[in-house]
């Protein structure tokens, strides 16, 4: 499943709302997810079962040891279900994680700055017909950015495409528009560890 979380609101719109659709067209389909859910029965079998095969492998004989993976594989499968529910849980429910004697997680530390949305972008009309140049505050920890640009509605994802890419964020260049058309653009900053969040849009007619 898609992180929202990363994902700009433009972006995470049209992802939630193709979970509802799909919810709603389909209402078995969030019980068939709730089903993959272990409950205490099925924890409490895979433990044992995990638990039995590690105490009749110890003779390092080869079906015992098959046997071992399979029921480890099931383990890890069970209790990451419940162990990743648990964090989620823990956001609104902290005492979980000291209930369950789980600790939390660290914060990871990291030299590469978290790349930012860029503000305030400005458009004007390029040189030729059909360019457009932007301009954005640069981000701390972009190498370049990316320019996308949408002639329909802004708040539709699927209305966004590619328009350019460059380097120095003063001077942005999105080519080979239709004259007379407007458009809608947004830029977001790319560095080592991936892209940033897209900027607000700002529109502009192609001349």
């Amino acid at each position: 499943m898609d992180n929202i979380t990363v994902s700009s609101s433009a972006e995470a719109m049209p992802k939630t709302a193709a979970v509802l659709v799909a919810i709603a067209k389909k209402p078995e389909l969030y019980d068939l997810i709730k089903s993959c859910f272990p409950g205490m029965q099925e924890l409490q079998e895979a433990d044992e079962e995990h638990k039995a095969a590690f105490s009749a492998a110890t003779d390092g004989a080869p079906e015992m040891a098959k046997r071992l993976k399979a029921a480890r594989q099931k383990l890890d499968r069970k209790f990451n279900i419940f162990f990743t529910m648990l964090r989620h849980a823990a956001v609104e429910h902290p005492d979980l994680l000291e209930a369950f004697g789980v600790p939390p997680e660290k914060v990871r530390r990291s030299n590469t700055p978290i790349l930012t949305s860029p503000g305030n972008v400005r458009v004007a009309h390029g040189k030729v017909a059909g360019e457009i140049v932007l301009r954005v505050e640069p981000v701390k920890g972009a190498k370049s950015y990316d320019i996308s640009c949408c002639i329909g509605d802004p708040s539709i994802e699927a209305n966004w495409r590619h328009c350019g890419v460059g380097t120095r964020a003063s001077h942005l260049v999105a080519e080979g528009l239709t004259p007379g058309t407007v458009y809608w653009f947004r830029v977001r900053a790319i560095g080592t560890n991936g892209k940033g969040p897209w900027s607000q849009f700002v529109s502009l007619m192609c001349v």
